[in-house]
């Protein structure tokens, strides 16, 4: 079995889709069923829009099928004869040192894929049935904003093959611990892109590819406001899921972003001679590659130094939507600061954002005052040395 992605001669009603997953057997034949579903699942349904998704969903189904292959296991049998059905078996090989020792998680991504493969299946014709049972399972009920509407009486239902996982828990930096952060950072492009993301929540990809001709001068602005408003376009940058969405840039952050496009970032331009559309460049004048891969390094190497452990670029993300969410909801508007936080972070639902609810008694009151003045101050101090 191979995974290969297409080119854009690939094409559906005269659209081209590069990158699309497409699996062939050890034939050399296509896997028809796989690619009918992959154009339905991904393409049709209009959900799934990101080429990363592409990427994850052709190599769930790759290894589906690979281990199928390997094994001599057609994936239509999802008879009863069989001691567990197919995707136990594949649930369990995902666990097993043999395929990977994977996470609870992970399999589980892939179990969902494939339950929705299986269904398409059934609907197509291709089996008889799902080689799965839906049960009713205990989940835990929302909290705060939306637990008034929730009917479900903590129970909902789930194919028999999931497993349990156990509860995520975010971290989030403390106030000394982004001061911390930002200290350790020398490299003066690599501490303004960790400041944006610790002050507006921009994942890695959006840092990366965010327009230079987003940046202001602070000056022109004329509406008296400590934050300036600034609309993310996917037609501009890469945004997950293509929503536009408005961020809250701090006006201090916004003047030091304006001073690094009439200073650092010219020389880097210079350097190339290649004008550049994105804002933050490297040494050598060029836009960071694949979606800001480097900065996992950066935040990483500057944990290490400033004593913070398994530090990535997400856990800034976190640390600007708990800090946020606990200033605002000092004013009491606890509805209105979930649904503000929701709308920087570009989440499709609030209960995705209700998860930072969590975080806020978990951390103490003194750690989270003056959370953004502590930034700017120590970012004004270090810039003056």
């Amino acid at each position: 079995m191979d995974l290969f992605f297409s080119t854009n001669k690939f094409k559906l009603n005269g659209l081209s889709y590069s990158g699309f997953p497409i699996l062939i057997s050890k034939e050399g034949k296509v896997v028809e069923e796989a690619l009918d579903f992959c154009i339905a699942h991904l393409i049709k349904r209009g959900r799934v829009q990101s080429k990363k998704s592409w990427v994850t969903y052709g190599k769930a189904l790759y290894q589906f099928f690979g281990w199928c292959e390997v094994n001599g296991i057609d994936w239509r049998d999802v008879g009863n004869d069989r001691e567990a059905t197919i995707l136990a078996e594949f649930r369990d090989w995902n666990l097993s040192p043999e395929g990977g020792s994977l996470a609870a998680a992970t399999v589980n991504a892939r179990l969902r894929l494939l339950c929705a493969f299986y269904r398409y299946a059934a609907n197509s014709g291709w089996v008889t049935t799902v080689p799965y049972a839906m049960e009713t399972i205990t989940v835990r009920q929302p909290k705060g904003f939306l637990a008034h509407v929730d009917a479900s009486g903590g129970k909902q239902t789930s194919p028999d093959i999931m497993l349990k996982t156990p509860r995520t828990v975010i971290r989030v930096l403390s106030k000394h611990q982004s001061v911390d952060l930002l200290n350790a950072i020398t490299n003066p492009t690599h501490k303004l892109i960790v400041r944006l993301a610790l002050t507006t929540g921009l994942r890695r990809e959006e840092l990366a590819t965010f327009p230079l001709k987003y940046v202001i001068n602070p000056a022109t602005y004329t509406k008296h406001r400590s934050f300036i408003r600034v609309n993310l376009d996917p037609r501009d940058m890469t945004i997950k899921g293509n929503q536009p969405r408005g961020i809250d840039v701090p006006r201090t952050v916004m003047e030091a972003l304006w001073q690094y496009v009439l200073d650092r970032r010219y020389q880097h331009e210079s350097i190339s001679g290649q004008r550049q559309s994105v804002l933050f460049l490297t040494e050598s004048g060029q836009p960071y590659a694949n979606d800001g891969a480097a900065f996992l390094g950066i935040v990483k190497k500057a944990g290490e130094v400033a004593g913070i452990p398994y530090l990535n670029v997400h856990i800034l993300r976190h640390t600007y939507a708990t800090h946020t969410l606990y200033a605002m909801m000092q004013s009491k508007a606890q509805t209105h600061a979930l649904l503000y936080v929701r709308d920087r972070l570009g989440h499709a639902s609030v209960t995705t954002t209700e998860k930072y609810l969590h975080c806020l008694s978990e951390l103490e009151d003194a750690l989270m005052n003056d959370y953004q003045s502590e930034i700017d101050l120590i970012s004004w101090e270090i810039g003056s040395a």
